[in-house]
């Protein structure tokens, strides 16, 4: 469980950080982005103004036509071309610019972008006066910047991404220390109660060999064979957190299945509850078959504990392509969508009365995900009215 948390806080850390340099990079991109555009646009204005000698007063530093890398072309009204000048540009032949120019003449945009050239279209009496500046550069200051500012980020990523790392340890200790101090507790604790509790479990054979089926004996039975059932589950939990190893073997999982839902088929028949049954015969898994059965007990034992009177309920077993689907169902008086991601939270439980007749201490579940997660599975609960709840397995076949 540490080592989940040290990994969602890195995960959470790195993400955040990751989103932060994105938003971070993107700025400056984009900002960079737009005042180039800026500049190219207020370039291309000064040098169409400055061609076509309109009058029109433009603000504008003189030396512009003598710094930028540009050429123009001038067309009559028919297309035909009556001016060329490429005496700012040294890189581009004259056969190049009159095949730019005459694209940029039959478009039908004012200001556009050939291969590495902006352009700036515009009339002057009936002349059609083309402006290109040569951007090579620009573009090619734009892709280092972009190059350098990613390596740049990638590598402070990296950096940091060790430092929380390495820092990750120390600051998920204080929960490592709350989390073995627990375990210790829990598993102290079951093991002290175990005595005493076969004891008084002892103690009411005896008074019920002398005195019958009393209500009061078979009272202190009740509750005792549920401290048991409790310390047991407590002490398994503990065991979780120690990473146990998992005795796989192949066993036949349809039968064991049959049997245990055919017992519970019956107790929820004493109950009014209608059981439905449907696996798929002969199907075998490879995995530990005592915590898979205390899986299938688990998930049983809950769907008749909280589904109501005459309620309903539908066990399957299935295998879909390459993994086998266990499905456990049934009806219930009321369960909130928002609150099926906590089922599997230790010690949660929807009725937060504690209702003592459904005997549950939110224990259960949290060991089912425990087990199905070590058979590299999965498990959720889903609910399609907030009147019924689907608990569903699937486990890989290997």
């Amino acid at each position: 469980m540490i080592d989940q948390l040290r990994k969602r806080f890195v995960k959470i850390a790195v993400i955040g950080s990751l989103v932060v340099v994105a938003i971070f990079l993107s700025t400056i991109i984009l900002s960079n982005y737009y005042m180039t555009r800026k500049n190219e646009n207020h370039v291309l204005k000064t040098l169409t103004s400055y061609y076509a000698k309109t009058g029109t007063t433009v603000t504008f530093d003189s030396d512009v036509p003598y710094e930028s890398r540009y050429f123009v072309m001038i067309y009559d009204a028919s297309g035909n071309l009556i001016e060329m000048n490429t005496t700012k540009v040294a890189a581009i032949k004259n056969s190049e610019a009159m095949k730019y120019g005459m694209q940029a003449y039959k478009q039908k945009s004012q200001n556009n972008r050939l291969d590495y050239l902006r352009y700036a279209k515009t009339k002057h009496q009936k002349e059609t006066i083309i402006v290109f500046l040569n951007c090579a550069t620009s573009i090619q200051n734009f892709k280092e910047l972009i190059i350098y500012s990613i390596s740049i980020s990638l590598a402070g990523l990296l950096v940091f991404t060790l430092l929380i790392l390495t820092a990750s340890k120390r600051i998920v200790r204080p929960f490592a220390i709350a989390q073995e101090r627990q375990r210790t507790f829990i598993s102290d604790a079951g093991h002290d109660l175990k005595t005493p509790i076969t004891i008084i479990d002892a103690d009411s054979e005896v008074l019920k060999s002398k005195y019958g089926d009393d209500e009061w004996v078979l009272d202190i039975q009740h509750q005792a064979y549920r401290m048991k059932t409790l310390t047991e589950d407590l002490i398994f939990l503990s065991k979780l957190d120690e990473h146990p190893t998992y005795q796989m073997i192949d066993f036949p999982i349809s039968d064991i299945l049959a049997e245990i839902a055919q017992s519970y088929a019956s107790l929820a028949k004493t109950q009014h509850k209608a059981m439905h049954i449907t696996i798929e015969p002969n199907l075998s898994f490879c995995g530990d078959q005592k915590n898979i059965e205390r899986l299938m007990t688990i998930l049983l034992d809950n769907a008749v504990k909280y589904s109501p009177r005459h309620g309903e309920i539908q066990v399957t077993l299935e295998k879909q392509k390459k993994f086998l689907v266990f499905t456990v169902y049934n009806t219930t008086d009321n369960i909130k969508r928002e609150d099926l991601p906590k089922l599997f939270d230790r010690f949660y439980r929807s009725d937060k009365s504690r209702n003592s007749e459904t005997g549950g201490y939110g224990i259960g579940l949290s060991i089912a995900k425990s087990v199905v997660e070590a058979h590299k599975g999965k498990i959720h609960a889903t609910t399609s009215d907030e009147k019924s709840l689907a608990m569903i397995v699937i486990l890989p076949v290997s």
